[in-house]
């Protein structure tokens, strides 16, 4: 056996048992392990909906999409003028406006797998313009959240709580959307991880929180098991079950602090899940939490989108994404929506934990129930601000 399968090895038999049982949700641990851790309202909002954003929805829009009632900012050009561009879901945006996304599949909606601290949106990057050759998308200016204690799984000491996602490479520092006609461009998700701030909006998850933290709190760091200068291999075998030894004595002896914060969490989730009603509610204002506790990271992060034209020119626009005014309501009409495509929580209730899973809802579904398109979120041009 190599040192590299001897030492994960050593890893895997010693983080196997941070979990407490087949109860907890490792997606849970995952993510809680790595932490530690309005600009003015605008006063007029525009709708882009359904049809309007079909205008891009290859990709890239050309000139017979700015008769469709494009703003003055996507004149093409002509005579000399500068080539210019914009987001098909910005369509009407112009300084000092906004423009109410519909969530839907063409325009900023909340993906499956969307609850707690970490959401996922469907971001149509369709642009228009004419003689586009690609845009490049970056998000700009998000907050950072640094991990004082890096997962062995997931060794990160910082990431932005605002990014852009592909299924196919994760989360990623660009998209680049090709405005060729007929060109496959994959899809786009815009998603938020801000975990600090959510954990922290609930009473039931600051206790769960607290007790997760310490399942781990004896768990030797990461940089602990690497290697050091000059140590030999097998010095560094000898240390890692010293490592280990100790971990394993620190646990013991945290162990009444865990039992205490766990039952001190139990006692918070069985009140909020008395009754049915009661535990619904309470999933509802935890539902709203997830939007409401990305708010200001929204607000801070840009999306940044770069266009190449046909003759070499680039031209670079900015835009912030906000929730848009009485969203609490919005939201919570969604999900009562949701709920009625998807109420069992049976699994929550016998994990004792919050966490569902609320569904992506199918076209069907969204053109049936108006409550599911309703704008949440809302994009403004600030590229002059």
């Amino acid at each position: 056996m190599s040192e590299k399968d001897h030492l994960e090895k050593r890893l895997s038999g010693l983080f196997g048992e941070v979990r407490p049982g087949d109860a907890l949700d490792n997606a849970v641990l995952d993510r809680v392990h790595e932490l530690r851790g309005r600009e003015t309202e605008p006063t007029r909002r525009a709708l882009v909906t359904r049809r309007a954003a079909l205008v891009g929805a290859a990709g890239c829009a050309v000139t017979a999409g700015l008769a469709l009632g494009l703003p003055a900012i996507l004149r093409p050009k002509g005579n000399g003028a500068e080539s210019t561009f914009g987001m098909v879901i910005a369509r009407a945006a112009e300084t000092g406006e906004t423009v109410a996304v519909e969530a839907t599949p063409d325009g900023l909606m909340p993906q499956d797998g969307t609850y707690g601290s970490y959401l996922v949106l469907s971001l149509n990057l369709s642009a228009s313009g004419e003689d586009l050759g690609s845009v490049t998308y970056r998000v700009t200016d998000s907050p950072v959240v640094k991990v004082d204690r890096p997962s062995v799984h997931d060794p990160v000491h910082e990431y932005p709580i605002v990014s852009l996602h592909t299924d196919e490479e994760g989360d990623v520092d660009s998209i680049e959307v090709d405005c060729a006609p007929g060109a496959d461009n994959g899809a786009a998700y815009l998603t938020i991880n801000n975990e600090d701030a959510y954990w922290a909006a609930d009473e039931t998850l600051t206790l769960l929180k607290t007790w997760l933290d310490l399942e781990s709190s004896w768990v030797p760091s990461n940089n602990e098991y690497a290697q050091r200068e000059g140590e030999t291999d097998e010095q560094h075998l000898r240390r890692i079950e010293e490592l280990d030894e100790r971990a394993e004595q620190d646990r013991a002896a945290l162990q009444p602090q865990v039992d205490a914060a766990h039952e001190a969490y139990l006692a918070s989730f069985r009140a909020r899940a008395a009754t049915t009603e009661s535990f619904v509610e309470w999933e509802r204002s935890l539902y709203l939490n997830s939007f409401t506790c990305a708010e200001g990271a929204f607000e801070q992060a840009r999306l940044e989108a770069t266009a190449v034209f046909a003759g070499g020119d680039t031209q670079a626009r900015r835009y912030r994404i906000t929730l848009v005014d009485g969203y609490e309501l919005v939201l919570s009409e969604r999900f009562d929506a949701l709920l009625a495509i998807d109420d069992d929580f049976s699994q929550c209730l016998e994990e004792e934990l919050p966490w569902h899973r609320y569904p992506t809802p199918t076209e069907g579904q969204i053109a049936a129930d108006p409550r599911l398109s309703e704008p949440i979120f809302q994009i403004e041009d600030v590229t002059g601000a």
